[in-house]
């Protein structure tokens, strides 16, 4: 492929008045979806709408269409998704929506080279790259100037992962990240209170876990620290100061010195605490992702949805989240990715396909969601945590009008959450279009032989460097 540039990359949000659901509808359909928050109806607790400005007028979607979804579940049980689709079918009577919960890698390529592809895609963002240089996904960068569809109120590390040679293909929804979950009556054991932990102290990270872990016998019955070193390896590795591609993603450095030192140091930490095998037969025993809230593990990184868990699992724990650190530093350290809508190409409607999106990343139509969520949670006795939408506003306003304080602890998760979207990037490699081989690559030849003992960090990664770079030269 020719001489490569060695740049590398570091994984561096009155009048108050009665308004009705059909109202809110009405509002955000008319403003397609996606006007700036000042533009639109905004239900507070109290059920009134508050408008800093009066609505800027717009023209409705009318003309009938009909319109087909991939990859999106609408199941009753999930009143997030339901609530939203009910609410554009209400919106857009026009619009004829069929959705298809499912598909994979070989049906959407099957159905590109047959000319069969829908007009909508549920993308997970990791695979737009993948999908991009595929020829399967439309950019979206004339849709989004010709509507004045506002981007900056998307994380940029959504937009980012939604872009691939600087073309726009998906908009962002939904986020996750990862934060330290720690059971703070357990941490208490070890004399050390939650101001005295320091997640930029990596060595004293394992120490604290190795206190923390018990044993009866041979038999674990808690793990002390679990830094989820076979699926976190990004963020450990970018907060030791390593690189794993090049900024164009031709060239992989997955045996950057930084990342075999955050590698060893992870090897050491599940050692210290009586190695990886041993944890790796512990968690068999786990119920679900319910480790954390059952007490089977001290100090765990997780995403942020493990907090829900934690709300109908063991609503009084006593804990706290807290973000990680650079290894030695102040930087907040994590990663983060979610999914996106797209239209692909040759969609037979693509502007009816756009219309649903510009509805579903509406201010409106997320706090609709919101609002059913809670409702679900409160009838089964349940407490509502927000989803993280991948849309600033959206996050805040669930926040501020349908979140309800619960504790002191939930209250600070709740509202950490956003901060560490704000200095959490993607996984690096999300922007080769194989990524997603580059990600098992690293974790199957590189991170676990390291973990079993098998290899060397050092020999794990070289072996993952150069499986990986053998995928990039090969596509």
């Amino acid at each position: 492929m020719g001489e490569r540039p060695r740049d590398k990359t570091t994984t561096s949000q009155f009048i108050q008045r009665p308004v009705t659901r059909r109202g809110m509808l009405r509002g955000a359909a008319a403003a397609g979806g996606g006007a700036l928050l000042s533009s639109l109806p905004l239900v507070s607790r109290s059920g009134f709408a508050r408008r800093p400005h009066a609505a800027q007028e717009a023209t409705a979607f009318t003309r009938e269409a009909s319109i087909v979804s991939w990859g999106f579940g609408v199941e009753e049980t999930n009143p997030l998704a339901f609530a939203r689709i009910n609410a554009f079918k209400e919106a857009y009577p026009s619009i004829s929506l069929e959705v298809i919960p499912e598909y994979d890698d070989q049906k959407l390529l099957t159905a590109a080279a047959s000319g069969e592809l829908p007009d909508l895609l549920w993308v997970d963002r990791f695979k737009v790259a993948s999908y991009a240089a595929r020829g399967v996904l439309s950019p979206l960068d004339d849709l989004v100037a010709e509507s004045e569809f506002d981007l900056e109120r998307f994380y940029e590390a959504a937009v980012d992962e939604a872009t691939y040679e600087d073309q726009l293909f998906a908009i962002p929804q939904f986020m996750d990240v990862r934060p330290l979950f720690v059971n703070l009556d357990a941490l208490g054991e070890t004399g050390v209170t939650q101001d005295q932990l320091n997640t930029g102290d990596w060595d004293q990270l394992v120490e604290i876990g190795t206190q923390l872990t018990k044993r009866t016998g041979d038999r674990v019955d808690r793990w002390g620290f679990d830094p989820k070193l076979y699926d976190f390896f990004w963020m450990w590795g970018a907060g030791n100061g390593g690189t794993f591609i090049s900024d164009d993603a031709q060239e992989v450095s997955f045996n950057d010195p930084k990342l075999v030192e955050a590698l060893d140091w992870g090897v050491k930490a599940y050692d210290a605490q009586g190695g990886f095998p041993s944890f790796d037969a512990f968690r068999t025993t786990f119920q679900g992702n319910e480790e954390f809230a059952r007490g089977q593990v001290a100090m765990i990184c997780y995403e942020n949805w493990m907090l829900g868990i934690v709300a109908r699992v063991a609503p009084a724990l006593n804990f706290a989240l807290l973000p990680v650190k650079e290894r030695n530093g102040d930087g907040l350290v994590s990663f983060t990715g979610g999914f996106s809508w797209a239209i692909p190409t040759d969609a037979k409607d693509p502007e009816a396909a756009w219309e649903f999106i510009k509805f579903m990343n509406a201010d409106e139509t997320w706090l609709i969601g919101a609002n059913a969520v809670k409702e679900a949670r409160v009838a089964a006795g349940q407490v509502y945590i927000p989803a993280l939408t991948a849309n600033r506003t959206a996050d805040q306003l669930q926040i501020d009008q349908v979140y309800e304080p619960i504790s002191p602890q939930f209250d600070a998760a709740v509202n950490l959450f956003p901060q560490l979207i704000e200095a959490s990037p993607n996984r690096p490699v999300s922007k080769s279009p194989v990524g997603g081989q580059l990600q098992d690559v690293l974790t199957q030849d590189g991170v676990l032989p390291a973990l079993r003992g098998e290899l060397s960090a050092e020999d794990a990664l070289n072996q993952a460097n150069d499986a990986a770079q053998d995928a990039i030269d090969s596509f």
